[in-house]
């Protein structure tokens, strides 16, 4: 079920027209038409809160269609009564989605609402907001990521194209956020970086000076940028994985 059709759904359940969540998102109505046409993948931070809020639905189900539309949000054996009950069943039943359960030995890995932007930068919330979560094999964690802490494991999205072709606007990154993988200058690679109140996505490769030289994958992007100890740069984790999601 994508974005569009769960926002299909929690508008026809909240009775409201476009025109009315472009008010309570305090966003034009265009923005709230690229939402449902599917011009837009992802609804993040301010946006997704205030259209949960207005919509009467879970935000983690309207970011990612997760766990359930309304009521609480619980585990396997959560119980759900009445009117809720009902909105469920028909949210669930109306593409023949259905409840996502994680195996007893599934890592939970938070997605958050800050995406880390590989163009200009992208605005910083003013903390986390933990939107969903996805379930990671711990064989797999082992055998292809082997973080110190899985528990320091973090789902972004990434936005823009300067990091392109080794991913892309929308893909969704694991970003290692323990503190063996926030230091650049022992092993190049792609990092979330912080300045001036933006998160950016860039690959950082140390020099022999003892520098660290910023670049973007892309190579019509051109952005190199040698950081020599005078900024104001925190490394917020390393990206240690991409989905790249392709239309077939």
């Amino acid at each position: 079920m994508t974005l569009a059709d769960r926002l299909s759904i929690a508008m026809e359940h909240a009775k409201l027209s476009q025109a009315d969540l472009a008010r309570a998102c305090d966003v034009k109505p265009p923005s709230v038409h690229g939402w449902l046409n599917g011009k837009s993948k992802f609804l993040r931070g301010e946006n997704l809160l205030k259209a949960a809020s207005a919509l009467g639905v879970n935000q983690q189900w309207l970011a990612t269609g997760d766990g359930l539309m309304v009521g609480a949000r619980g585990d396997a054996q959560h119980q759900i009564h009445g009117h809720d009950a009902d909105v469920n069943a028909r949210a669930l039943s109306a593409y023949g989605a259905v409840p996502m359960y994680h195996a007893p030995d599934a890592v939970i890995v938070p997605l958050l609402s800050n995406c880390g932007s590989m163009g200009p930068g992208s605005e910083l919330l003013e903390s986390d907001v933990i939107v969903g979560d996805l379930a990671l094999s711990p064989h797999w964690i082992n055998q292809q990521i082997r973080p110190q802490n899985p528990q320091e494991l973090r789902f972004i999205h990434a936005y823009g194209d300067s990091m392109a072709p080794t991913f892309t606007d929308g893909d969704v990154l694991l970003v290692d956020t323990g503190i063996g993988a926030r230091d650049p200058s022992s092993r190049e690679g792609v990092y979330v970086l912080r300045a001036n109140d933006r998160n950016f996505i860039k690959r950082v490769t140390p020099t022999f000076d003892g520098k660290l030289q910023v670049t973007s994958d892309n190579p019509s992007a051109k952005t190199v940028q040698t950081l020599n100890g005078d900024h104001q740069v925190d490394v917020v984790g390393r990206v240690v994985w991409a989905w790249n999601g392709k239309r077939l």
